[in-house]
């Protein structure tokens, strides 16, 4: 675990707190004993709200009704054929996630003033983390279309978690092929009755995510409130509808299936997709004990 992590500063909080205090501070002295080092201070307190140590799979997957065709909140009907995303590390906190507590999202904001849309989503600008409680420090990469895939495990305390932050990095793993240079993907068919069938790809890229977000953070995603008692499952399911509900394809070009005609760099479609992928609500984290 990297010693500036949200979750390593909260172990230290923690220990600080007991009689191992002084341990504690041994171990911040020789922070390249990592993760280990920090979950042993954890783990020694002996009150019980300071929490145990707990190992935390971790797997990532895509919404099962994006699987199918979806419509989007501008009417659009769209089936994927081809979705992929980069991404970790993720982190988990004990603060109540935007969503849950009903606040505006400021890329909404944002899309009704450039895109002419005009629907609220949550936003974290009022979000509070509070203490941090686990983390997966890895990258990889899925093929949203095919099967959930296992990142590598992550560690964590006991005790309630409700938000988590998703975060995006350089393309690894798996689905690195598929991504190239991007971070986010997707192909499919967008209908709409009265409109010609457009064939799109689409794509977001690190530095145009940062753009909308800072340091490629989706902060306060919802975690299924959940009090961790032990050792379990952190399942992270994408919605790539969110990616879309956004775009509007009245003005793009319509391609072929053969062909899909790629959103240019700066275009309306291009825009209101780098946003759909940057909302909180497209990440949904939950716990599953064994």
């Amino acid at each position: 675990m990297h010693p500036s992590s949200p979750f390593t500063s909260r172990c230290k909080r923690v220990a600080r707190r007991s009689f191992v205090a002084v341990s504690c501070g041994v171990f911040g002295s020789v922070v390249a004993l990592g993760l280990a080092t920090s979950l042993q201070a954890c783990s020694s307190d002996t009150e019980a709200t300071t929490g145990k140590r707990v190992v935390l799979h971790t797997r990532v997957q895509m919404n099962e009704l994006a699987t199918k065709t979806f419509t989007t909140e501008q009417g659009w009907n769209i089936t994927l054929t081809a979705a992929a995303v980069s991404a970790g590390p993720f982190y988990y906190f004990d603060g109540t996630p935007p969503l849950v507590l009903g606040e505006r999202h400021d890329s909404w904001q944002y899309a009704s003033r450039v895109l002419g849309l005009g629907t609220a989503h949550a936003h974290p600008g009022h979000y509070q983390a509070g203490n941090a409680m686990g983390e997966m420090r890895e990258s990889s990469s899925l093929d949203l279309l095919g099967e959930a895939v296992d990142f590598p495990d992550g560690e964590g305390i006991t005790g309630t978690y409700r938000s988590a932050r998703f975060t995006f990095a350089p393309a690894s793993g798996p689905a690195k092929k598929l991504l190239g240079a991007h971070v986010a993907v997707a192909e499919g068919i967008a209908e709409k009755d009265g409109e010609e069938p457009r064939y799109f790809r689409a794509y977001a890229d690190l530095e145009t995510i940062e753009y909308s977000v800072a340091e490629a953070k989706i902060e306060g995603c919802e975690l299924t409130e959940v009090d961790v008692e032990g050792d379990g499952t952190i399942t992270v399911t994408i919605n790539p509808k969110i990616w879309f509900d956004f775009l509007d394809f009245t003005d793009a070009e319509a391609g072929s299936a053969d062909a899909p005609v790629e959103f240019a760099e700066g275009s309306a479609q291009q825009i209101a997709f780098v946003l759909g992928v940057t909302q909180l609500s497209a990440y949904k984290f939950s716990y599953s004990s064994p």
